[in-house]
């Protein structure tokens, strides 16, 4: 009892001191969500197999971009059956077709017959808040020419 009497004796002489509260449980606010719309996008890669000629060659594949906006880039990489790069393309829209032929060199010293893998990233822009991406790969085989 005298201890209580004390307690209360040192909190009416010294003055009634604030008692921080807990913390209220808050609701968590969740993160503004921008509306994102895609843009409708796809492309095509297609190359023919072949065989590897002798020296150093042009070689050819075609390509398609069928997007909604103008603005779009189609970045295009060509490995060979180690998953080497051995030739790389960009393209951008509106400035390059949207359908066509490229095409890519290569020495036959220096590549080694096989599978050969194109892949392409295609990415459409519609302002500043829409874009769209999509990856297409395409496989054709270059053999070495009979003798």
């Amino acid at each position: 009892m005298l201890s209580t009497l004390l307690a209360s004796a040192v909190v009416t002489a010294g003055g009634v001191l604030p008692v921080p509260l807990p913390p209220l449980p808050t609701d968590p606010v969740p993160p503004p969500t921008a509306e994102v719309q895609q843009v409708e996008v796809s492309g095509t890669l297609s190359a023919a197999d072949g065989r590897l000629r002798r020296g150093c060659k042009d070689y050819r594949y075609a390509y398609a971009v069928v997007s909604e906006s103008e603005d779009w880039t189609f970045d295009i990489t060509l490995q060979d059956r180690f998953d080497r790069g051995v030739n790389s393309q960009s393209l951008l829209g509106p400035y390059d077709d949207e359908a066509g032929v490229l095409t890519y060199r290569l020495c036959r010293r220096a590549t080694s017959p096989g599978r050969f893998r194109l892949t392409g990233r295609l990415t459409a822009y519609e302002g500043t808040s829409k874009e769209t991406s999509v990856t297409v790969t395409e496989s054709f085989r270059l053999r070495r020419r009979n003798r």
